[in-house]
């Protein structure tokens, strides 16, 4: 049986969480080398919207350098992130 936790206890965890960019970046780098084993052509991530859109854009630019097509989206609560390679 899955027992999920209420919104607010949710709120509670996540504003205690002390998420930064690197934890995103690390994390984009596996869900990239993961895609890419499986054949697959892009990744999608949803950024928490605490995080400073600078922050989001120098990473945007580092992906685009790296040769990486990057769709970045501002959605009312978050951000999403979509890496694409051809």
């Amino acid at each position: 049986m899955v027992n999920f936790l209420t919104a607010e206890d949710a709120k509670v965890l996540s504003a205690h969480a002390n998420l930064d960019i690197n934890l995103y970046k690390a994390r984009l780098a596996s869900l990239i080398e993961e895609n890419a084993k499986q054949g697959n052509t892009a990744v999608f991530t949803v950024l928490p919207k605490h995080l400073p859109l600078e922050e989001i854009r120098n990473l945007s630019a580092e992906l685009t350098q790296l040769g990486y097509q990057v769709r970045f989206e501002v959605s009312e609560f978050f951000y999403s992130f979509n890496v694409y390679w051809i």
